[in-house]
């Protein structure tokens, strides 16, 4: 399998959530001398000023790091998509983190293949996930062994409207490219949830759901092979210039 990385919003996110980290533990010492010098200096204001500092940046020091994990465990859940779609040969493209002009649209990852194109909304929770139609529901088990309900948006509509922004932005390239007037090649939508902790109860669901261990398999089972090379590489060549 080819791999095509282009921008990687979550890494990029996480350098700006570590230097932003940097400097609130900096601040967080600064407060820390402040109080210092305000108690052996028996300064009352600039013991509070410090303190001031180091509640307020100790309290964002711990924002950033609650955040730079959950970004951590999104990149974890990409990682794993092409880790389990390796051994695809290089008929098929992967392509990681794909943003359409003009659109707020972040696709993790597209894959191009003799089998068809495949758009792949990746989630890495952990805990039980429930969806119903639309409707999703996400609850985990705490550290303290307490079960809560956990924050989850809504993956199918989420790939429901990518895959509509995907196929829009391939129906007015294929003129030229296919000498058709709409891409003539099925757009197979999934969410697909990378943690093995992840617990998946589905029921009427309006798109595919899959773990990661499941991926590699249905992509192979997708019914005969309807992709020319030649067409593949049309296909790869305009995403990748994007």
């Amino acid at each position: 399998m080819q791999v095509i990385n282009k921008k990687n919003f979550v890494k990029d996110m996480l350098s700006s959530l570590e230097l932003q980290t940097t400097i609130e533990v900096l601040f967080f010492i600064v407060g820390i001398i402040f109080m210092v010098n305000g108690i052996y200096g028996t300064k009352l204001f600039t013991f509070f000023v410090g303190s001031a500092i180091f509640v307020l940046f100790g309290y964002l020091f711990q924002e950033k790091i609650m955040k730079a994990r959950i970004w951590r465990s999104g990149l974890k859940g990409q990682n794993l998509i092409e880790q389990f779609l390796s051994p695809l040969d290089d008929k098929y493209h992967l392509i990681n983190n794909l943003s359409l002009p003009f659109k707020n649209c972040d696709i993790d990852h597209l894959l191009i293949g003799p089998k068809g194109v495949f758009l792949i909304e990746t989630k890495h929770y952990k805990g039980e996930i429930s969806c119903i139609g639309d409707s999703w529901r996400y609850q985990k088990v705490g550290k303290n062994g307490g079960i809560y309900k956990g924050y989850i948006n809504n993956p199918s509509r989420q790939l429901k409207r990518n895959v509509w922004e995907m196929k829009t932005f391939l129906d007015k390239k294929s003129k030229k490219l296919f000498n058709e007037t709409q891409f003539p090649f099925w757009i197979q939508g999934m969410v697909v949830f990378t943690n093995e902790e992840a617990q998946i109860n589905i029921k009427e669901e309006t798109v595919k759901v899959l773990k990661v261990s499941s991926l590699l398999p249905y992509i192979r089972s997708f019914g005969k092979d309807q992709i020319s090379f030649q067409d593949i590489q049309k296909i790869v060549k305009v995403l990748a210039e994007i």
